[in-house]
Parts: structure tokens; sequence; C-alpha cells
């Protein structure tokens, strides 16, 4: 249990930046089991529960909010199937394996779909952290440009009013 306890304190600063795949999208909950998952196993679950989940009765003047949903839904069991969301269902898969295998009393396989878990997590903080520098770097370089073309015009109308006092 001590190292269970080790590998989440390393986890905690990743959490938030490793989740952003499952907020990206309203995944359908996989229920607790004692069923070791595989990803392909989470999309079927996903793309069925998704596919056989009634729409939501709404009042006739909601019906353009109902026909949105089953269109986001669609879309969703589309992007599902293309693969777009396979790392949601990596990481989805991984956290219900680890309590899988608890559960079943395999500890060692229980320590290594944590362990998995947690190199897909720190993998996704690295994206994270690299998408979120690379944007700063864009944004820094566009207020560049823009301190430079202040430079310029403030070059211009100096000049300009070099010019007005001369004449």
């Amino acid at each position: 249990m001590r190292l269970k306890v080790m590998i989440f304190h390393r986890v905690i600063p990743l959490f938030l930046s490793a989740l952003a795949p499952l907020t990206a999208a309203n995944f359908p909950n996989v229920p607790r089991s004692d069923r070791v998952l595989t990803t392909s196993g989470v999309k079927n679950f996903w793309v069925n529960h998704l596919r056989d989940q009634p729409p939501t009765r709404l009042h006739p003047e909601m019906e353009e909010a109902r026909e949105r949903e089953i269109a986001r839904r669609s879309d969703l069991i589309a992007a599902i199937r293309g693969g777009q969301h396979d790392l949601a269902a990596r990481l989805v898969c991984l956290s219900h394996n680890v309590e899988a295998w608890t559960r079943l009393g395999n500890d060692s396989k229980a320590y290594e779909a944590e362990r998995q878990l947690l190199t897909v997590r720190e993998h996704v903080a690295r994206i994270a952290t690299l998408e979120a520098q690379r944007e700063a770097a864009i944004k820094l370089g566009q207020a560049a440009d823009r301190v430079a073309e202040m430079d310029a015009e403030l070059q211009r109308l100096k000049q300009l009013e070099a010019s007005l006092v001369q004449g």
C-alpha cells in the first residue's frame, strides 16, 4: 500500500493535465467492476452507451436542443470510432484496471497498471506543458512584432515632428 501512496503523490501535479482529454467530451462513465478492460472495450462501451441512450424527451419548443444533442452524440460516436479519443480511452482503461486488479487481489498487476497509468499521465502532462510553452512563445513573438511596429511608428512620428519643427 505504501508503494501506491508514493505513486499517487507523484501523480497529483499531473492529474489535471492528464484529465484534459476526458473533459473534452461527455463520455459515459464506465461502471466499477472486477472485469479487466482493454482500450477497445472502453471505446465499445462508450459507443454502445451513446448509441443506446435514448435522446432526452424535451418539450416541443426544445426540439432544436434535442436535435443538437442527437448530433453531438453522433459526432462523438464518429470521433470515438475514428480514434480521436484513444488517449482518453486508454486513461479510463488503465484507471479502471488498477481498481479491478486491486479488487481481484492481484497487487502485481495493479501495480503494473498503475505504473502504465502514471507513464501515460506524465506523457500527457509533458504534451500539455509543451503546448502551453508553444502558445506563450507565439504570444511573445506577436507581442515583439507589435512592439517593433510601435517603435517604427514612433520613429516615423518623431521624424515627422522634426520636419514640422524645422519647416
